[in-house]
């Protein structure tokens, strides 16, 4: 069976090998002329009789593009640029704030050269201002002498509006002409926004006015991940310059792509899904798909499909029914492995020799168990490996007693380099399993946390739980042993006989301490060491009243009754405390819920609004800053509910 193990996988390999190659030739293939055009698609409208396409073209002229449709070759019904009777209509938008400085701002204005109407791209030009409430310094005009006049009142004051400047913006452009074409260009720096209009409602107002969205933005920029999002839903272009001198050649770009504006269009196709659409202008390509019907913008509403243009070896259909069996096939083999790996096996040699543990006359009828070395749960070889590995390196840096110990007051049966072992399993896939959900490291490290910090709460929860069943079964239990003594018991028997009728834990611990004392252990130290397992203070004082009596004499029963009705009053006084902190405990509830809580409402009702806390820099900060708060505020109310008795 490894034989044909060995063979199969070597297959697999080859023709992985061979898949792979056949990729990169094709990429290869597609790359080799270097294609220097950039080709963009901004706006798809199918919802008439013809298709009409709004994109740019960089590099090449629009007269150059080829057009396939649904896999065919396609000859537009049409194809022309702006200049053939249509408008190109431009709003800048100039963040102003004052924290930008004087020079950015003057450099930012400077930048808006190239959009000049006198230069041939803007038919008309006008530009907002985001700093100190949003006004409209230049209203949409063909004169250059009126946008350098209302440029030239443009000067760093206040906090920055973007989101109202952009829904400003989008307003002047809601009326131009039917064969314009609208395009904000914005440029932003400042770190924070000044409350106002949300993200939302500007994104619904450039969509509302049909604009295409170009964003030049400065690292520092605090809004450049919403920004992102709007231009991936509109259409355009998002760069990020490395200082405010690289401001000009930012804008030279957008004015080049918007000099190659073109309009396409060509007979909708008879499709109940969408359709795939590619165009290419020599060895540059770009596709797209849109829905029949419909009026698409944007990357994400522009989306290809995943097989348009697909070529070379794995375009043909022996190939992909090859790939689809070996793939069936090496599921198949991979989930043989795992239950191999995971399910013991009946003929390992563990079992074989089980025969010769059994006993003379043991029960045929018993279940047939095999033990498992020294009693862990790992009972597969490379696990076994890796666990061993694990307690080295535990025991190295000592937290592997202390892991023991929690185990065993909670009485799992689990060893502690296992449950270590496994920990660090689910954390690395859980941190996996988040980062490729939400591409976010800092969500993947969430992930890690979160399988770390929930398998010790509940293993603390678990020996808290058995502790305080502990200590309120040691009144009765102490009645029941006083009793048995009083029978004229033995105090090992008295022990010996209260284990079998107390329940676990109580039950269990003293049944630990009768084996320990037939096995030669002394019954005090025996006793001793269950309370230092059990952590209980109480029953470390009924253990020490033990041995004194033991030592000095007395009527031992007598004072076991004694200790059994002190320890009833102070279990009466512990839970009275509890009752009058019930109300600070459940504030604290309420307090430590109430900010995720309302996190969570505000993303699922504004997720732009919340976002921008979990960005980098001063959102980051903010949310580091509150934990660290609600850890304090956490462990102040804690010590103030907190009452030993």
């Amino acid at each position: 069976m490894s034989r044909l193990l060995r063979i199969w996988w070597s297959v697999a390999a080859v023709m992985a090998v061979a898949g792979v190659a056949a990729a990169t030739t094709g990429v290869a293939a597609a790359q080799k002329d270097g294609g220097s055009a950039v080709i963009r698609v901004d706006r798809v409208d199918a919802t008439g009789d013809e298709v009409v396409l709004d994109g740019s073209i960089v590099g090449a002229e629009p007269s150059t593009l080829e057009l396939v449709v649904d896999g065919r070759r396609t000859e537009p019904t049409s194809l022309g640029t702006l200049a053939d009777g249509g408008r190109n209509d431009v709003v800048a938008v100039i963040d102003n704030a004052s924290s930008l400085g004087n020079g950015t701002v003057q450099l930012a204005k400077r930048a808006l050269h190239p959009l000049m109407p006198s230069e041939g791209v803007a038919d008309s030009l006008g530009v907002v201002t985001t700093g100190n409430g949003v006004k409209v310094a230049v209203g949409p005009t063909g004169s250059d002498a009126e946008v350098l006049a209302g440029l030239g009142g443009i000067r760093p004051e206040g906090a920055s509006k973007p989101w109202d400047a952009l829904a400003r913006a989008a307003t002047l452009l809601e009326d131009r002409g039917r064969g314009s074409v609208g395009t904000v260009v914005v440029f932003t720096g400042a770190g924070t926004a000044e409350p106002g209009a949300p993200s939302s409602a500007a994104l619904s107002a450039l969509q509302r006015a049909g604009v295409r969205l170009d964003v030049v933005a400065l690292p520092s920029s605090g809004a450049i991940g919403t920004l992102e999002h709007m231009v991936d839903v509109l259409g355009g272009s998002l760069t990020v310059v490395e200082s405010d001198e690289d401001l000009a050649s930012a804008y030279e770009r957008i004015s080049e792509a918007l000099a190659g504006r073109f309009r396409l269009t060509f007979p909708a196709v008879d499709a109940d899904d969408v359709v795939g659409v590619q165009l290419a202008s020599g060895s540059s390509t770009t596709e797209i798909s849109y829905a029949p019907g419909a009026l698409r913008t944007g990357a994400l509403g522009l989306a290809p499909l995943p097989d348009v243009g697909s070529g070379g070896l794995m375009s043909s259909s022996l190939v992909k029914w090859l790939a689809l069996l070996l793939g069936v096939g090496a599921v198949v083999v991979a989930v043989w492995t795992l239950l191999h790996m995971v399910v013991p096996s009946e003929d390992n040699l563990e079992a074989r020799l089980g025969v010769y543990d059994e006993s003379f006359g043991a029960d045929p009828n018993a279940a047939d168990e095999v033990p498992h070395g020294d009693g862990g749960q790992a009972t597969v070889p490379i696990i076994q490996r890796a666990v061993a590995l694990t307690e080295e390196m535990a025991e190295r840096r000592g937290v592997l007693d202390s892991i023991e110990s929690k185990l065993e007051q909670a009485n799992l049966p689990l060893r502690a380099a296992e449950a270590m072992f496994f920990t660090a399993a689910a954390s690395v896939l859980l941190g996996l399993l988040f980062f490729v959900l939400s591409g976010n490291l800092l969500m993947g490290l969430a992930g890690v946390a979160l399988a770390v910090a929930v398998p010790l709460a509940l293993l603390n929860m678990q020996v808290r739980r058995r502790q305080k069943q502990f200590v309120s079964q040691l009144p009765d239990m102490l009645s029941l042993l006083a009793g048995t003594l009083k029978a004229g018991y033995s105090i090992s028997q008295g022990f010996e006989s209260v284990s079998r009728e107390i329940d676990d834990p109580m039950g269990r611990e003293l049944r630990r301490v009768v084996t320990e004392s037939r096995l030669g252990r002394p019954l005090e130290e025996a006793l001793e060491a269950a309370a230092q397992r059990m952590d209980s203070d109480d029953f470390a004082w009924a253990v020490m009243a033990i041995r004194i009596q033991r030592e000095v004499g007395g009527n031992l029963a007598e004072l076991l009754m004694t200790v059994a009705d002190t320890m009833t009053q102070r279990e009466r006084l512990r839970r009275d405390v509890n009752t009058l902190t019930a109300e600070g405990r459940m504030s604290a509830v309420v307090i430590g819920l109430l900010p995720p809580g309302l996190a969570v409402a505000l993303y699922m009702m504004n997720p732009g609004y919340i976002g921008e806390l979990f960005s980098p820099g001063i959102g980051y900060a903010l949310v580091i800053a509150s934990l660290v708060m609600m850890g304090i505020g956490f462990a102040w109310m804690k010590k103030t509910i907190t009452i030993e008795v």
